[in-house]
């Protein structure tokens, strides 16, 4: 079963992304933030991220370059979920985003996406 990391901080769109994954047999992890996305990061090795860019204490921009830094975390699949419709600097700098769902956005393009990502 693949895994995923969904870093969200709005419980109700982490509740929905969980729900339509699971029905696709993810198993799903969560976290609020960047930091709490790092700390799962360090007991498992998810097969793909969803991240959100806007949230407390540690945004998304931040834990993709903590991410990237890594060796053994560069190569996770990152789809970035946000109102954006600009990719922050440093992000653009990195690269290696697997793609862009811009909020609000169907459940069906959320799927699409992961399993162009997974599959």
């Amino acid at each position: 079963m693949k895994k995923i990391l969904i870093v969200e901080d709005d419980m109700d769109f982490q509740d929905i992304y969980s729900l339509y994954l699971r029905e696709e047999s993810y198993e799903i992890l969560r976290a609020m933030n960047g930091k709490e996305g790092l700390e799962v990061l360090e007991r498992t090795c998810p097969d793909l991220i969803l991240l959100d860019l806007i949230m407390p204490v540690m945004d998304g921009e931040e834990f993709y370059v903590a991410l990237r830094s890594r060796k053994e975390w560069a190569e996770i699949p990152v789809l970035i979920a946000s109102v954006n419709e600009k990719m922050p600097p440093k992000i653009q700098a990195l690269g290696g985003v697997s793609g862009n769902l811009r909020k609000p956005f169907g459940m069906d393009l959320l799927l699409e996406k992961v399993h162009a990502c997974l599959d």
